[in-house]
């Protein structure tokens, strides 16, 4: 009996990894430069997202949905729709995180591990700054169909909530099309961008941490 356990365990494993080719590191260097080539030609981006958190001890599953504004030079608008609404803006060095019952204002500069978390919201959704980061090592895997990052943290910090983020890009390597990450409590997390539309004129209005 364990024996069959052991082999159809094997089996999973294999049916996991099969389709994804680590790359080599000069595959790698090629793949990142044209992403960040990609990303630096980014000048805004707003889409549509979708949420699915998955929580290991309470077996629980929750969808959100919700719209995200990016303009260069660290501004975005993070904005939950559903269920409920709760908006997370970055503007340069500034936070603010608004719900229905309060809104607070962070300086992201002041607190360490919040620049922390905002590079990797910023890194996600652009896939940029992948080639020169220092809180993860970067290991690159392609599919039947496209490319994904994995990142494993570094720091000690980080190693206390992440086991590994993934950021999936689309076949051209324009853009990122998902993110899914796995938390060190057994917690996972995927986002989904939907509707993408890139380099178009966003009102500044939309950041405003005032």
């Amino acid at each position: 009996m364990k024996r069959i356990l052991f082999v159809m365990l094997v089996a999973i494993a294999a049916l996991q990894s099969w389709g994804q080719i680590k790359l080599t590191p000069q595959q790698q260097i090629q793949i990142l430069d044209k992403i960040e080539k990609s990303s630096s030609a980014m000048t805004s981006m707003q889409c549509d997202f979708t949420q699915t958190k998955r929580m290991k001890l309470l077996k629980k599953e929750m969808a959100s949905k919700g719209v995200m504004y990016f303009k260069k030079d660290n501004k975005l608008r993070w904005q939950y729709t559903t269920p409920y609404d709760y908006i997370f803006i970055l503007n340069g060095s500034k936070v603010r995180i608004k719900s229905a019952k309060s809104t607070k204002n962070i300086d992201v500069q002041k607190n360490k591990m919040f620049r922390q978390i905002t590079d990797i919201i910023l890194n996600s959704i652009t896939g940029g700054g992948l080639k020169k980061t220092s809180d993860f090592q970067v290991e690159m895997y392609k599919t039947d169909k496209a490319y994904f990052a994995k990142l494993y943290p570094k720091k000690k910090e980080l190693k206390q909530i992440y086991q590994t983020i993934e950021i999936h890009f689309n076949p051209t390597l324009t853009m990122v099309d998902s993110v899914i990450m796995m938390e060190k409590t057994g917690d996972s997390t995927v986002v989904r961008l939907t509707g993408v539309k890139l380099n178009v004129p966003i009102n500044e209005k939309m950041f405003s941490t005032d």
